[in-house]
């Protein structure tokens, strides 16, 4: 990819798609950083990985995909109205600890001349807000391998050797 591209991958969603008890392993060997192959949480996840890299999970979602959102003739303004419940929620919530919203977008669905005008509509809203990161999977896994990372892990060794004692 980097060849050509000139970009690393840095992560994959994957899925149904070969992801294996391995997977993991296999990409932070292969010097990725992240999946975002389950749809558990609103907050990255560290993984342990064989080899001592550091691995995540970051956050996907179903919710607030359009694929999934607009089927069974389900229009734009629904799916409009779903993200904007969402992020209102995840806002409020991200007051105290950082949240992550994904929105996953097809352009057969959300590109459509009908509905194009509700992503306008949708990222004005969310944008308007105070400190609102607009970012990618790669940029959140970084910052929270870089600044989360050994915290979450640390908390997670002393809590398990405190319940083994």
């Amino acid at each position: 990819m980097k060849k050509h591209t000139g970009k690393a991958v840095k992560g994959r969603l994957g899925g149904g798609g070969g992801y294996t008890e391995n997977t993991d392993d296999l990409m932070a060997e292969a010097g990725c950083l992240y999946h975002t192959s389950w749809i558990i949480d609103d907050q990255p996840v560290p993984i342990k990985v064989k080899g001592g890299k550091k691995f995540v999970y970051v956050p996907y979602s179903g919710q607030t995909n359009d694929a999934i959102a607009m089927m069974n003739n389900r229009e734009a303004d629904h799916f409009y109205e779903m993200v904007k419940a969402q992020f209102d929620t995840l806002y409020r919530e991200g007051a105290e600890s950082g949240r992550v919203m994904c929105i996953p977008l097809h352009p057969h669905n959300i590109g459509r001349p009908n509905a194009a005008r509700y992503l306008d509509k949708m990222l004005k809203y969310i944008l308007g807000h105070d400190g609102v990161w607009a970012t990618t999977a790669d940029e959140i896994a970084e910052y929270y391998i870089a600044n989360c990372y050994d915290t979450y892990m640390d908390h997670i060794t002393a809590s398990t050797h405190s319940q083994a004692a």
